[in-house]
């Protein structure tokens, strides 16, 4: 499954246009077990579209994480994905946090 799908590495996009998001990277810093964030999906097949899914982070250790998806895409390149599968990423790989995003613990 994972060998069809890439995580988009957001924090190289932001270099390359020079945008230096100081806020987000305090608040990955900021993240616990439990907490939501956003990673972009890619097929490897680049004719179909990737899609920004939210993952519930299970583990974090230093600046790598592990998650679950949280819902089912509804891209067609990424559709063998269901809720629920774990997936490794980096702090690089985080697109944004969901809006209105509870404290830990909360």
């Amino acid at each position: 499954m994972w060998d069809d799908v890439l995580i988009e590495n957001i924090e190289a996009l932001r270099r390359r246009e020079g945008i230096d998001d100081v806020e987000l990277r305090e608040d990955i810093r900021a993240l616990a077990v439990g907490d939501l964030v956003r990673l972009t999906l890619l097929p490897r097949d680049r004719s179909l579209a990737g899609e920004t899914l939210v993952v519930r982070i299970t583990d974090i250790s230093g600046s790598s994480f592990r998650g679950k998806l949280a819902r089912r895409p509804a891209s067609k390149g990424l559709a063998d994905l269901r809720t629920g599968v774990a997936i490794p990423f980096t702090a690089d790989h985080i697109h944004s946090l969901p809006k209105g995003r509870p404290a830990h613990g909360q």
